[in-house]
């Protein structure tokens, strides 16, 4: 049987257990799984361009899924600038946190960014952010982690209810526990090789990438 969609999966899980009576914990363990590895991987599956976000207030909503930004840049000012990621507390001490123009820096506070200075007009802008994938359920059937990576699925699964069920052998826990930690690592180290092809990164300087320059 292919680990290829929700329902299979869920047959899967229980077939690994020898059980029949898991049907509505089996749901509870598959989310517990997708909210370790949504906290924990940080793959090219996960990034998102936005090369539209609007800026026309001093706060903006976090897009739909937010997990971690990549990079900001503020594309309707010429030339392109990117903008600095600051702590809110450094950003609340700056001479910029009261005034209006072009913003320079941003900030995330709870479930928005806050720039300053405050947009003078509207800007456009274009971020890359890590987003979660979606969860899957009886109505979405699959996603990327359950397509590509299907052990990460199971073995999370299956270490979460091995520490559900009253009894289950300690051994069993654990070897669950590393092979979910396993098919994790191999997904992070298959996206490395092939993000960077095998090849050491070679530090290089005096380049002037999206003028980063422009940034003071």
């Amino acid at each position: 049987m292919a680990l290829n969609n929700y329902a299979n999966l869920k047959t899967a899980i229980a077939n690994f257990l020898a059980r029949d009576d898991l049907t509505t914990e089996i749901d509870d363990f598959i989310d517990l799984t997708e909210a370790d590895f949504n906290r924990r991987l940080r793959i090219r599956d996960m990034e998102t361009v936005d090369s539209a976000f609007t800026i026309d207030a001093a706060t903006e909503a976090l897009p739909t899924g937010f997990l971690q930004i990549r990079s900001f840049i503020l594309t309707s000012a010429t030339p392109d600038r990117v903008l600095s990621l600051m702590t809110p507390f450094h950003q609340a001490d700056t001479q910029d946190f009261t005034n209006t123009g072009v913003p320079r820096a941003f900030s995330i506070e709870g479930s928005n960014f806050r720039f300053s200075p405050a947009p003078d007009s509207t800007y456009t802008a274009r971020i890359v952010f890590y987003k979660a994938f979606d969860s899957i359920d009886s109505t979405t059937t699959t996603n990327t982690i359950l397509t590509k990576f299907p052990d990460i699925y199971l073995y999370g699964a299956l270490y979460y209810a091995s520490t559900f069920i009253r009894g289950m052998d300690q051994q069993t826990v654990i070897q669950f526990k590393n092979q979910y930690e396993a098919a994790i690592k191999q997904a992070e180290d298959a996206d490395a090789l092939d993000k960077y092809n095998g090849s050491p990164l070679i530090q290089r300087s005096g380049i002037n990438i999206n003028h980063l320059d422009n940034v003071k």
